[in-house]
């Protein structure tokens, strides 16, 4: 795993780790604690064997360690961002699956680099979207929400597409 991805990886599954934990011991859940401290072994075992389904199961168990948080008391923003890193860890992991050792070529660091960048806008627009949402509580009618959601995918997808066409002109 070249370093600009083992550090992405290593900062997102720290920070995933320490919110989920955190998010634990604040509803006074030591069992919950030490459960998100044992994700880090689990991640490095599964970065060990990316290819494998243990990236999946990693995944599964962090989400549902965020999911049963929420529902016994733990702080909820703490557990939507660790799960919502969770993603990105896992991310991580499949995008190291898929490039292998073949990290030497300047096509694959460019798209390294596009994909890291992609992750990062990813995870910083869905966390603040979160954070967003659970700040602010107001009632939409469905229609109007669906809407919202078909807008913000299309605004998305023309953000992305612009982003592909002025990396392809450079």
């Amino acid at each position: 795993m070249p370093a600009l991805r083992k550090v992405f990886f290593i900062t997102c599954m720290i920070f995933s780790v320490f919110c989920l934990t955190a998010g634990y011991a604040v509803a006074g859940q030591w069992i919950g604690a030490l459960a998100a401290i044992l994700m880090i072994p689990a991640w490095l075992f599964a970065q060990k064997h990316s290819g494998t389904w243990l990236p999946y199961i990693c995944l599964l168990a962090s989400v549902s360690l965020a999911v049963v948080g929420k529902l016994t008391g733990a702080t909820p923003i703490l557990m939507i961002f660790g799960s919502g890193i969770t993603l990105a860890v896992w991310d991580l992991l499949l995008l190291d699956a898929a490039l292998g050792n073949n990290s030497s070529g300047e096509q694959t660091r460019q798209y390294e680099n596009k994909h890291l960048q992609s992750l990062a806008l990813s995870l910083g627009f869905g966390l603040s979207m979160a954070l967003l949402g659970r700040l602010l509580n107001f009632q939409i009618p469905f229609f109007v929400l669906l809407l919202f959601i078909v807008f913000t995918l299309f605004s998305l997808d023309r953000i992305w597409s612009y982003l592909k066409r002025r990396s392809n002109n450079n």
